[in-house]
């Protein structure tokens, strides 16, 4: 009986372990406004960490549905914008690979937008997080970045 207890608690903390163990995470590194408020764009530095045994090659990552949107909000919380990289002149091309372990890349959002990105002029702080998933591969889950706090010029 202690056996059947012990093997069933063990098997259920391996599945718990191996859930976690399959985890992908993108976190938002740094985000630079470049620009004025009447045409703005920020790069952006992020990591995207794949806790998988797998690589994906993920299309359009970047640069638009379902990839990682940057999503702009007041500090109120009411989002303003949603921004992609531009096709042509994102920094890491149309197909990203993400083997296991942590990834860095740096993206031009926003930049080459038309009509471009503006913001009121009384809007000096704005919070930002990336949003959506890893476009195109056998990997489904959602992912949402940290916040970050962006001051504007």
């Amino acid at each position: 009986m202690k056996a059947k207890l012990f093997l069933s608690i063990f098997g259920l903390l391996a599945a718990v372990g191996a859930l976690d163990a399959g985890d992908v995470t993108v976190k938002l590194e740094d985000v630079a406004p470049k620009g004025t408020h009447t045409n703005m764009w920020f790069e952006c530095t992020l990591a995207i960490h794949n806790g998988t045994s797998t690589s994906f090659s993920a299309t359009n990552l970047f640069v638009g549905p379902p990839g990682l949107a940057l999503k702009i909000s007041d500090l109120r919380g009411k989002e303003l914008k949603q921004l992609y990289a531009n096709p042509y002149i994102n920094f890491a091309l149309n197909t990203a690979i993400i083997p296991p372990g942590d990834s860095k890349f740096k993206e031009p959002y926003g930049l080459g937008k038309w009509p471009p990105f503006a913001l009121p002029e009384s809007v000096q702080t704005i919070r930002v997080r990336l949003e959506g998933s890893l476009s195109y591969t056998e990997y489904t889950n959602r992912l949402t970045s940290n916040v970050v706090e962006v001051r504007v010029p």
